[in-house]
């Protein structure tokens, strides 16, 4: 009954992402198993066993984790080039070992080929072994239950590692003809044997080219050449010739199809001819012992080998998986049991979120996502019109069931919850049989009755297309719904499709036991909208697909006669209330991508403001470094001018020192005065004129005090605690300013200061470059990697980094393009050359990662 819900087809393409030629065959024994419902022993792992164990299904889910892991990992060294290898391609070399294992183990002499299978089966071990080793250690995914769960069965691979190093430095798979081979480097005789066969070939071959130009046998000869007979050098000698006297003479060992050439060895090559087979069989007999010692060997590790290959076809088995469940997007669900024990988790219902098929997913039909929720127990009744997608449903239901028991990801949005039943009884379709006898109700009956003895004795997922049908409609109503209660009575979760109207009342004489559910129609276009609505039963809406479906108006005229006018009454309010639900749901589905465009947006200009933050940080760090400087160099040289003025002090020129330090300390305060950052002017005019005891605003402390005296164009201000001498200007008036300000005698003694924005921010880039250039520091925000990338493909990116480094105000970057052959720095620092915005660059330091790196300073 697998066959109705299309388990075949879907193992069939699971089967396609298979590797090895020993796990499809262990695919095909298990499917064929479970359709002929005979118990099937694994040899070694299964591939698609399904079970309602949970644990078991949990481990088989966790190890597609594990081994997506690793695969993970893969990809990044493959990017890097350090990667140990390609585990898909490591299994597709995999082949049947365990006759040969066996034959070895016995004292038989193994074939190149059959040595050479052992081999990749070994190099496939290592790279799982390796892989998991990185996994593990190097990038921390030790706490991974993934990874923890993959490992308990690569801890069960046996490497050999000594094995796999003597067949690897024995057997090459392309020998001189095209076949696995033994090659020279196996043993130093192999080696000595073949290469003296090589020499007396070669002399044998100029023995052989001088002999047919030699006068007296060219005349002889059908053609100017020699060939070779029974591992013999031989010459092709007219027949007619060759018995001649003072002609050619020599062994026959062959002739041409019509007679007339004889291939004749010479008299004066025989010698030649015997030494070469003598040196030729010496490397035979020297080969064949490199052969039997390794297959000594290799017979030694039988069971090793035999062990490794069972965990390999599993290991392509969760490979397989994980690949096919990448077809459609397939999420790992939660699984548990439909009924609980002490060692298992209950599951108490189906929640499937935005379902797919999966079989019409991987045919790249467009598939409407739908939800089913089903208690553990109850019967979903699905309702609606023919064509509508109920069977739909139904199969999409029942195949996730038998994906989740084999240990499949499923065409969801989010983790399925599944429970795992004991049994799952289908009646879809029409299995009449003519020569078993049965009627189309027959045959109904028969699976009902499957599913009643099923559901005895353990969890039963019963699934039934138009139950009950084939009969009188009336009888047939009765029927099913006596079925579908003597079902749920006995604990089996049900989903049926039917047109019967009193099965459609169930849900309201047994509220939580049954729920109706319905497949949508379009009544504007008159088109179904395949999307199952769950609590609302559905019309049939047979009128208006047979409309749809081009049935003549008179016929449907006369069938809207004979309707009751009440029953086409609640039909019409069915239509109507279904189309209400899925409009409901097209204006949710619209909201919700709203939602999700406000978000996306909102995640955007965080990140804009994020940036922004950054770079205003960024600028402020750059001005606290300059500040830093200039203070720096003016401590520097307020230390020089005190050494000058005690050296003065000593030799007498005190006055003119201090005036050198006066000028110098003049000269530093209108530098820091000229990068001071002005102040924002206050608002309001200074007072016209001031009298003791007036209230002001000290605009430069930001606080009110009250006027002492006034002295020409200062005040002396009393501001709390503290007594203070200010200039008229950083004063306002704490009443209403006068219209015109008093004149005042400036005084000419006081230093005027003109206060000016700075052009540009010192720049601390200088530091890192020169002879004393100190190192910097490299990390994320200011370098850009391009190791392993095409010239085309880093310039690129190098380009697109520069332009960013200039917006957020970065003069130094790093780029980091590896030593390699030195091809790619030779293009970057070509490039970098060429930008008019860089001012210098340089090879890294040692701390920087030396020529692996260049320095760059952006001009800003």
């Amino acid at each position: 009954m697998l066959v109705h819900l299309g388990w075949p087809l879907l193992c069939e393409r699971l089967a396609e992402h298979l590797r090895t030629p020993m796990a499809h065959a262990l695919l095909e024994a298990e499917v064929a198993a479970e359709l002929t419902q005979k118990a099937y022993e694994a040899d070694a792992a299964p591939v698609l066993r399904r079970t309602s164990v949970p644990g078991q299904v949990r481990t088989l889910l966790a190890e597609q984790d594990g081994l997506q892991a690793l695969l993970a990992v893969q990809a990044s060294l493959a990017r890097e080039s350090g990667a140990p290898g390609n585990l898909a391609d490591a299994l597709g070399a995999l082949t049947d070992i365990s006759d040969a294992v066996v034959r070895a183990s016995r004292g038989v002499m193994l074939l190149p080929a059959e040595l050479l299978a052992a081999l990749r089966q070994l190099q496939a071990v290592k790279l799982c072994v390796d892989l998991h080793a990185l996994v593990a250690a190097e990038r921390g995914y030790a706490s991974d239950p993934g990874v923890l769960t993959l490992a308990t069965r690569i801890g069960e691979l046996h490497p050999q590692r000594d094995l796999a190093t003597a067949l690897g430095r024995s057997i090459a798979p392309d020998g001189p003809d095209g076949e696995p081979w033994v090659v020279d480097g196996a043993s130093p005789g192999l080696q000595k044997a073949r290469q003296r066969v090589r020499e007396l070939k070669a002399s044998l071959m100029k023995a052989a080219g001088r002999l047919v130009k030699q006068t007296g046998v060219a005349e002889v000869l059908q053609d100017s050449y020699y060939t070779e007979r029974e591992g013999r050098i031989v010459l092709p000698v007219r027949a007619d010739a060759f018995n001649r006297r003072g002609s050619l003479t020599g062994i026959i060992h062959d002739s041409s199809a019509t007679g007339q050439t004889l291939f004749v060895e010479p008299s004066e090559l025989i010698e030649e001819n015997n030494s070469l087979r003598a040196a030729q069989m010496q490397a035979a007999a020297e080969e064949r012992r490199v052969l039997e010692q390794l297959s000594r060997s290799v017979g030694q590790a039988a069971a090793q080998l035999r062990s490794n290959q069972g965990q390999l076809i599993a290991i392509d088995a969760i490979h397989a998986r994980l690949r096919f469940a990448d077809a459609y997007h397939g999420v790992a669900p939660e699984v548990g049991a439909a009924r609980a024990s002490e060692e298992e988790a209950a599951m108490e219902r189906f929640e499937l979120v935005a379902a797919r098929h999966p079989l019409m997913v991987l045919s790249g039909v467009e598939v409407v996502p739908n939800d089913i929720v089903l208690e553990v127990g109850s019967a979903l009744v699905i309702s609606g019109p023919n064509a509508g997608g109920k069977t739909v449903a139904l199969k999409t239901l029942g195949l996730c069931t038998l994906m989740a028991q084999a240990g499949l990801r499923l065409p969801t949005r989010r983790p399925a919850r599944v429970p795992l039943v004991g049994a799952i009884v289908t009646d879809v379709g029409d299995d009449q049989s003519i020569s078993a006898n049965l009627s189309t109700f027959s045959a109904h009956m028969q699976h009902v009755c499957a599913a009643l003895a099923a559901a005895q004795v353990e969890p039963t997922l019963v699934l039934l297309d138009e139950i009950a049908v084939g009969t009188d409609p009336e009888q047939g109503a009765a029927l099913a719904e006596a079925i579908l209660l003597a079902l749920t009575e006995a604990g089996a979760t049900v989903v049926t499709t039917t047109h019967y109207e009193r099965l459609k009342l169930l849900a309201q004489r047994f509220p939580g036991r049954f729920v109706n559910a319905s497949v949508g129609f379009d009544l504007e276009k008159l088109m179904p909208t395949f999307r199952l609505l769950i609590g609302v039963p559905g019309p049939s809406s047979a009128l208006t697909v047979a409309r749809r479906l081009g049935l003549p108006a008179p016929v449907l005229e006369v069938a809207q006669g004979l309707l009751d006018e009440g029953r086409l009454r609640v039909d019409q309010l069915l239509q109507e209330v279904v189309a209400e639900r899925d409009k409901l749901i097209t204006a949710r589905q619209a909201v919700d991508r709203e939602r999700a465009e406000l978000r996306r947006r909102n995640q955007e200009v965080a990140k804009r403001e994020a940036a922004a933050l950054e770079q205003a940080k960024s600028r402020k760090q750059k001005a606290y470094d300059a500040a830093s400087a200039e203070l720096r160099a003016l401590h520097a040289e307020v230390a020089e001018l005190r050494k000058a003025v005690r050296k003065a002090e000593k030799e007498g020129k005190i006055d003119a020192a201090l005036g050198a330090a006066k000028e110098g300390l003049q000269s530093g305060r209108e530098q820091l005065a000229e990068r001071r950052e002005p102040a924002a002017k206050a608002p309001g005019e200074p007072p016209v004129q001031l009298s003791p005891g007036d209230r002001v605003m000290v605009v430069s402390l930001g606080k009110e005090g009250e006027v002492l005296a006034v002295k020409g164009e200062r005040a002396v201000v009393q501001v709390e605690a503290l007594r203070t001498t200010v200039p008229l200007t950083e004063l306002r008036s704490l009443r209403a300013p006068a219209r015109t300000r008093a004149k005042v005698k400036p005084n000419v003694t006081a230093p005027i200061h003109r206060w000016e924005v700075p052009e540009a921010l010192p720049s601390t880039a200088g530091q890192h470059f020169g002879e004393s250039a100190s190192a910097i520091e490299v990390g994320i925000d200011n370098s850009v990697d391009v190791r392993g990338a095409r010239a085309d493909d880093a310039l690129r990116a190098i380009d697109r980094f520069l332009d960013e480094a200039m917006q957020k105000d970065r003069e130094v970057v790093v780029v980091i393009h590896g030593h390699g052959t030195g091809a790619l720095r030779k293009a970057v620092r070509e490039f970098l050359a060429e930008q008019p915005f860089i001012r210098r660059t340089r090879p890294g330091m040692q701390a920087e990662g030396g020529e692996g790196v260049t320095v760059v300073w952006v001009q800003p």
